[in-house]
Parts: structure tokens; sequence; C-alpha cells
């Protein structure tokens, strides 16, 4: 029964982990975001573009930005979802759950732009994702780290940025 008692723990440990990224305007102190995608160590990738809120400026617009990220305007206003409804579906997905970001300080500060311009309170705490591959040998980050980009490349875009932070942890987890 040990064998037992370990895979469930572990699938009830799995299905709380999630990872978070978020795109943005720029990178500046008034950038705001764009878009955010997360997934669960055990499930599927969800994401969604957001509309600028009225405070927002577009004077803090980064034409590099768009370049890097290939989202414009145009696709905000057209797909986006208000902010308000962007913090309920991150709230109703991830409250109290452990969040990993690969960048915590740029995804935090744009969470508490976009909880603050939809006037919600997050329920979650956002964490460094080097916290999950403390136990990676430092030989090992630069192998790691290939391998996944192979596996799930990174694209300035959220939904594939969180894939790629979920095969690290994949790989990672597997002792590669």
């Amino acid at each position: 029964m040990p064998g037992l008692v370990s895979r469930c723990t572990a699938v009830s440990v799995l299905k709380d982990i999630a990872f978070i990224d978020l795109e943005a305007s720029g990178l500046s102190a008034r950038s705001w975001p764009i878009e955010v995608g997360w997934c669960f160590a055990n499930g599927g990738v969800q994401a969604m573009l957001i509309k600028p809120a009225p405070e927002w400026s577009f004077d803090d617009w980064s034409a590099e930005a768009e370049t890097l990220h290939g989202v414009s305007p145009e696709m905000l206003d057209k797909d986006g979802v208000e902010p308000k409804e962007a913090c309920e579906k991150l709230n109703a997905a991830l409250a109290g759950k452990i969040i990993y970001s690969d960048a915590p300080d740029w995804d935090g500060f744009w969470l508490y732009r976009l909880f603050q311009a939809g006037r919600k309170r997050q329920r979650f705490i956002v964490s460094d994702l080097a916290s999950l591959l403390r136990s990676v040998p430092p030989d090992k980050i630069g192998p790691l780290v290939t391998a996944a980009e192979l596996r799930a490349p990174r694209r300035h875009r959220a939904a594939p940025d969180v894939m790629h932070m979920r095969m690290l942890y994949e790989l990672a987890a597997s002792g590669y």
C-alpha cells in the first residue's frame, strides 16, 4: 500500500502545481499586461488576451515588445477580455494553488496591475520556478533548458511559455 499512498500524494501535489506567464505592453514601470496563460503540471493550457483598462496608456506601448510577442492593440481590442473577467477566471482556476513563474517579479507586477484594474483581490501567490529546480545540479541546468526548448519552445506568448516551464519541471522531476 505505500506505493499507492505515494502515487495518490504525487497526483494531489501535481494538481496543485501550476505555471503562469504574462506578456505585457513593454518592460517599463508603467507597462501593463496584455496576455496571461497558465497550466497545471497535469493539465491543459489556458490563455487569454486582455483588453487595456481605461487607465492604461498607449504611451506605454512598446513597439519592440509588440515585435517580440506579435500581439497588436487591434488584437487586444478584438479578442481580449476585460480585466475584471480575466481576474475572475484566474481566481476561479488558481485560488489556493501553488503558481510558478520564470519571471515572478515582472509577472507579479503585471498581475498587480491587472487585479488593480479589475478591482478584484488576487487569490493566489506567485512563486519562483527556480525553487522547483533547486535539486537539479548546476551542471545539468543548461542541458535541461536545451531539452525543454526542443520539446516546448518559448515563443514570448503566454501559452507556449507556460508549456515550456511545465516541460522544465517534468524533465527535472524525471531526473533528466
